[in-house]
């Protein structure tokens, strides 16, 4: 079938992963007893890859011109993966915090085939004992780190490093290895992190332990051992999405160790109580925020004082400070009048206060960070999924939406991969996804179609070109349903001429031609537009069926005029 149905785009559905209660097994050595015990094999992962985006579909041939093709890349089911988890007494090496255990699973094959767990003598007290659970007294007795370097760098060798929120773990491991004398970087870093945000968008947010709920991972959280087998089984079925998608190499969806931990070294430079150069204000602010105050007053007298002093701190404080009033209600008084989900009442008000100031803090930094802005982004949505209209997002344009469209890409998001513009941190996408949760819907309503069509000038202006060919496609679709034909073609071509580079939408645009209009020389001016401008090897099945199209209209046309050449 060449329609768009063979596509799944656009918000992907979590299925639990297979096999997720013994997705980690088959060995574990504890490097506190040399003691190794079998285990189960992990559900193997589904090898789809096949050829995928290594040479031109069936019946592509001639359509782009290829240049001599580069060396296969390693299958993904063939990668060596070792997943690390750590858990350490705070959060920043600098500032001597250590860790304390840490964990490594192996995953080989599509499987996992070895773990290894070592607890850590930090040589200092372990820290929040109620979030890791591990007493100063149990860590006394445990080797010290570099006693473990020898067994932990065989065991990483030669492997892809996986963590989720790489960049924290990896700034730890090669703190502690350099304590050690120790120098070592990962060649290619793939974070869960970053995986999920892109191949599981429908989730609220990409922590792990929401992640595990979702696929029905076991996990008990902040166990390194529990920790890395739960993103064990994450990475499996984010490898097993990456590889229907088309991706047969870890080239869109890695990064070298050295950008990784360039990237965490920057963002741990961080300001609270202890930093040095403080005025006494400064200061004191942080203090008030680190004994937590029981107030919403009191949170926000210290973050406006943080704000006035331009702490870089201060835009993850105040998003911090949005999740604590919608999670206490009316601004903690306990009176219980606001909504616990944020979603109205003065709580929904103020956290939305305290998120537009944080994307202004933001946004007005040196150098803004697309992924800070997109949490941001995602906290003002949840506010907004709750009613029927998005007003929060709808006040962001057209600014700050441009400003954010404009920042340089992450290179890392599904859209910088296949479309060549960034979704992160992305008010515009935002927006088009609120809308395209109803509009996936079966029956939905023209009404919700018409009314996102009405945001399509916004979203223009904003340059967002990843959000004008979405909310086209979704627009389009759902008028096609109820017989709005026309229409629906007259807003793709739109979207098309404007420099939208949606495949789904190139492949309705072009099936229209070929099957509603019998315009074969359309329909392969579209599919030859959409191949000449394709991006990444993401979205096969869509991909496909334009190339298959593209195939069977100049066959029709060569033969409907035998006298000229094929174009």
């Amino acid at each position: 079938m060449d329609s768009a149905a063979t596509f799944r785009a656009g918000r992907r559905r979590v299925t639990p992963a297979a096999g997720a209660a013994g997705a980690v097994g088959a060995m574990r050595y504890n490097c506190m007893t040399g003691h190794r015990e079998k285990g189960e094999d992990v559900a193997e992962l589904r090898n789809d890859t096949g050829q995928a985006g290594r040479g031109a579909a069936p019946g592509a041939a001639g359509l782009v011109p290829s240049p001599a093709a580069p060396a296969p890349p390693v299958p993904l089911t063939e990668r060596r993966y070792v997943v690390l988890d750590t858990e350490t007494t705070g959060l920043s090496p600098a500032r001597g915090d250590r860790i304390i255990s840490l964990a490594l699973v192996t995953v080989e094959g599509g499987r996992v085939t070895d773990r290894w767990f070592g607890l850590c003598n930090p040589q200092r007290d372990t820290g929040p004992v109620h979030i890791h659970g591990i007493t100063t007294e149990q860590a006394a007795g445990a080797p010290l780190f570099r006693d473990l370097v020898p067994e932990l760098l065989r065991r990483l060798e030669g492997s892809v490093l996986v963590a989720h929120n790489a960049g924290f773990d990896l700034l730890f491991l090669t703190s502690e290895l350099e304590r050690a004398g120790r120098e070592w970087q990962p060649e290619t870093v793939v974070d869960t992190l970053r995986l999920a945000r892109r191949f599981l968008p429908e989730l609220d947010n990409h922590r792990l332990g929401t992640c595990a709920r979702a696929l029905r991972i076991p996990l008990r959280a902040h166990r390194a051992d529990s920790d890395a087998e739960a993103t064990a089984a994450l990475l499996l079925h984010l490898l097993g999405i990456a590889a229907e998608e088309g991706h047969t190499g870890l080239s869109r969806l890695g990064d070298p160790g050295s950008r990784t931990l360039r990237l965490a070294r920057q963002r741990a430079v961080r300001c609270d109580s202890a930093a040095d150069g403080l005025t006494e204000e400064h200061r004191a602010a942080h203090r008030s925020l680190e004994r937590r105050p029981g107030s919403a007053e009191g949170r926000q007298r210290a973050l406006v004082t943080l704000s006035g002093a331009r702490c870089p701190e201060a835009p993850r404080l105040w998003t911090r400070f949005s999740t604590w009033l919608t999670d206490h209600g009316d601004g903690g008084s306990g009176s219980g009048s606001g909504s616990g989900s944020g979603s109205g009442g003065s709580a929904g008000a103020a956290a939305h206060r305290a998120l537009t100031t944080a994307l202004a803090l933001e946004l007005d930094s040196a150098e803004p960070d697309r992924e800070e802005i997109g949490g941001i982004i995602a906290h003002l949505a949840h506010l907004d999924a709750a009613g029927t209209s998005p007003r929060r997002l709808l006040a962001l344009f057209p600014e700050p939406a441009t400003l954010i469209a404009a920042l340089p890409r992450c290179e890392s998001c599904w859209s910088c991969d296949t479309l060549g513009s960034c979704a992160t941190g992305s008010p515009a996408g935002a927006l088009v996804a609120h809308y395209a949760t109803a509009l996936r819907r079966p029956g939905a309503r023209p009404e919700t179609a018409d009314e996102l069509a009405g945001h399509l000038p916004l979203l223009e202006a904003t340059g967002d070109l990843a959000a004008v060919g979405r909310a086209a496609r979704f627009v389009g679709q759902v008028w096609e349903k109820h017989g709005r034909q026309a229409e629906a073609a007259a807003l793709w071509h739109r979207a098309v001429d404007l420099g939208a580079r949606d495949v789904v939408l190139f492949n309705r645009l072009s099936l229209h031609h070929e099957r509603r209009l019998g315009d074969d020389a359309g329909a392969l001016a579209v599919c030859e537009r959409a191949l000449n401008g394709r991006r990444g090897r993401g979205a096969r099945a869509a991909w496909d069926a334009i190339a298959r199209r593209a195939a069977r209209c100049r066959r029709r046309l060569s033969a409907a005029s035998p006298a000229s050449s094929p174009r």
